[in-house]
Formats: C-alpha cells, sequence, structure tokens
C-alpha cells in the first residue's frame, strides 16, 4: 500500500501540515468575531433593504473564481501527493464553483426578468439547495476520506492522471444533472418560494436540513492531530453555518438585510482557504528555497576551504574523488529541502547520478 504524506510531504504541502497552537488560537479568534457578528445580525435579519438586482451576478462572479482557483490549487497537490481525500476536498470546490453558473443566471432580475436557462420559480432556490447541501456531502467525504487514509484502509492513487479526469467529469457530470433537474425537471421538485418569499423552505425543514448538513460535515471534520487544512475547512463552515442561517432559515425574504449579510458570510467563508492556501504555499516555498540556498552556500564554503588545500597533496585523483563526493552531498541536500519544480528536479537528479557514477568509478 503506498503511503499518503511522507516526511518530506509534511514539510512542503499544507494539506498535510498540522496546526500550530498559535494557528489555532488565530482560528479561535475569527469564530468568535463570526459569532458576534451573527448575534448583531440577527436582530435585523427582516429588515427589508433596498432591490440591487446587480449584486448577485457580482457576488457570484467573485465566488465562481475563488472557488475555481481554489480548487485548481488542490488539484495540483493531489498530483503530488496522489491523496483519495485531496482530490475529494478538490472536487467539492470545483462543484461549488459550477453549481454557481446557473445558479447566478437563473436568478430573477440578473439578467432577465424570470432568470436565464428556462427557469421558473422554483429554479434558483432549489439550486442554492443543491450548491450548499451537495457542498456539505462533499466535505463529509473527505472527512471520512482523511480517517480512513490515517488508519491505513484507503491507499494512494497509482494513476493521478485518470483519477483527476473521473472526478472532473463526474462533478461536472453532477452540477449539469442538478441544473437540469432545477430547470427541465422544475415540477418535480416541491414548491419552496412564494414570488420572493422562500419561507417555505423553512417550514418543509428543507433549509434546516442544508444547515445540519454543514453542521455535521464541521463536526466530522475535527480530529487529532488537527493539520492546518481541517483547522480552516472547519472555519468555513463555521461560517457557511452563519450563511444558511441568515440566508435560509432565519431570513425568508429576497433583498433583506439576512439575504445580503448572509451572502456576504458565503463570500468571506470561500476566501478563507484559498488565501490560507496562498499564504501557506508561500511560506513553505520560501522555506524550501532558504534549505536551499543554505545547502548550495555549505557547499561553496566547503569547495573554497579544502580544494585548495587537499589539491596539492591529495593529487589530481584524491582531489577529484573528493569533490565528487562534495558534489554528491550538496545534490541530496537540494533534492531533500523540497520546493523544486520538476525541470529544476530532474536537472538535479541527473547531476546526481552522473556524479555518483564517477566516485563508483573512481572507487572500483
Amino acid at each position: 500500500m503506498n503511503s499518503i504524506g511522507s516526511t518530506t510531504g509534511r514539510r512542503v504541502f499544507l494539506v498535510t501540515a498540522l496546526a500550530t497552537r498559535g494557528q489555532k488560537r488565530f482560528a479561535a479568534v475569527i469564530a468568535v468575531l463570526a459569532l458576534v457578528a451573527f448575534a448583531a445580525a440577527v436582530l435585523f435579519v427582516t429588515v427589508p433593504l433596498a432591490r440591487m438586482p446587480a449584486f448577485i451576478p457580482t457576488y457570484e462572479s467573485a465566488l465562481f473564481f475563488i472557488d475555481l482557483i481554489t480548487a485548481v490549487l488542490l488539484f495540483e497537490q493531489f498530483i503530488r501527493l496522489r491523496s483519495p481525500a485531496v482530490l475529494m476536498l478538490a472536487s467539492a470546490y470545483l462543484f461549488d464553483a459550477l453549481l454557481i453558473v446557473p445558479h447566478a443566471l437563473s436568478f430573477p432580475g440578473a439578467f432577465s426578468p424570470t432568470g436565464l436557462l428556462g427557469a421558473k420559480m422554483q429554479t434558483t432556490a432549489w439550486l442554492y439547495v443543491f450548491w450548499h447541501g451537495g457542498f456539505s456531502l462533499f466535505i463529509m467525504g473527505y472527512a471520512l476520506l482523511r480517517r480512513f487514509e490515517a488508519a491505513g484502509t484507503v491507499a494512494a492513487t497509482t494513476q493521478p492522471g485518470r483519477a483527476l479526469t473521473f472526478a472532473i467529469a463526474a462533478v461536472t457530470a453532477l452540477a449539469v444533472a442538478l441544473s437540469l433537474l432545477a430547470t427541465a425537471g422544475h415540477d418535480l421538485l416541491p414548491v419552496v418560494m412564494q414570488g420572493n418569499n422562500y419561507s417555505l423552505l423553512v417550514k418543509k425543514g428543507v433549509s434546516p436540513a442544508v444547515w445540519a448538513l454543514t453542521l455535521i460535515a464541521m463536526a466530522m471534520l475535527w480530529h487529532r492531530p488537527q493539520r492546518l487544512i481541517d483547522l480552516w475547512l472547519m472555519v468555513v463552515m463555521w461560517i457557511w453555518l452563519f450563511d444558511i442561517a441568515l440566508a435560509a432559515v432565519i431570513g425568508s425574504q429576497r433583498y433583506d438585510l439576512g439575504f445580503y449579510v448572509g451572502r456576504i458570510y458565503g463570500l468571506i467563508a470561500a476566501s478563507f482557504l484559498l488565501i490560507t492556501l496562498l499564504v501557506e504555499m508561500a511560506r513553505l516555498y520560501a522555506g524550501a528555497l532558504g534549505a536551499a540556498a543554505a545547502a548550495e552556500q555549505r557547499f561553496a564554503e566547503l569547495a573554497r576551504a579544502s580544494a585548495p588545500r587537499q589539491a596539492a597533496p591529495l593529487g589530481r585523483e584524491k582531489t577529484e574523488t573528493f569533490i565528487a563526493g562534495q558534489n554528491i552531498a550538496h545534490y541530496r541536500d537540494l533534492l531533500a529541502a523540497g520546493g523544486l519544480d520538476d525541470s529544476r528536479r530532474r536537472s538535479i537528479e541527473n547531476l546526481l547520478a552522473e556524479e555518483e557514477a564517477k566516485l563508483a568509478a573512481k572507487t572500483a
């Protein structure tokens, strides 16, 4: 069984890095601030505000690109780590991005009075349910796969390219099927909208069920030791609880305060993991570059200190043997430091093989 998350992986990849005590405290502060802001907003959640149809296309365009970029970064980490759990998480964000498109296009008043894609009265509400409920189910799948990987019952993917292609195709097909169900299959779904009022979502238990799925997904992410990505996913789901509560559980009318504030919570939640990925990847890459630079400096110092002194007494053959040994140590240090792109890594591996062959020939 192939292992997932080697020593090098834990050092280089965000999805295998463990959360520090300081990061946990920072996440707790954000969670408390989100709760305080929610408590303040709840008092005014049903206050009607100005109708701004352009808000949805603007908000969901930003969401689409945030989720898509997050998915791409996670797919890249899957290719390197070959972890099925990471593939599931990347698929979650791709699913989110794909469902946002029909939701925005079908929203009444955004691009046409009744919405595009043949949308009817219930279309946008059900796409919201599929979007938010589906993401939580993906996160549950990710959490389960994480546990299976930790227990050693799920192996690393042996064909990451094929798995990636299948995942993208499956998620796309699922998004298309749900979009068709909400549009062409509109009449098959229960009625949850009456004009701009979606209180039936609450009365029929649909939005409370989506909220409960989000809570369960957040709880499933908790385990020890706490990985950094899981810590921030818990924050994402925590903020999403407030998004759904304001926009679809407590609030029940389009363009009231809950409608706007809930979606602001959603934008914040979507941004958290992307920001964390970018910051941590930059930090880890900087650390890898620092280690590589230190190895190069060490090699240069050894070469300057040793080569001039040993060249004369040792003779040419022994000097070449010494330098080959120093080169091998240097190249191994660079590879162990990580953070190299594929081209640079292959170049160093080739140089290492050449030096090892030279050393073997001289000591034979």
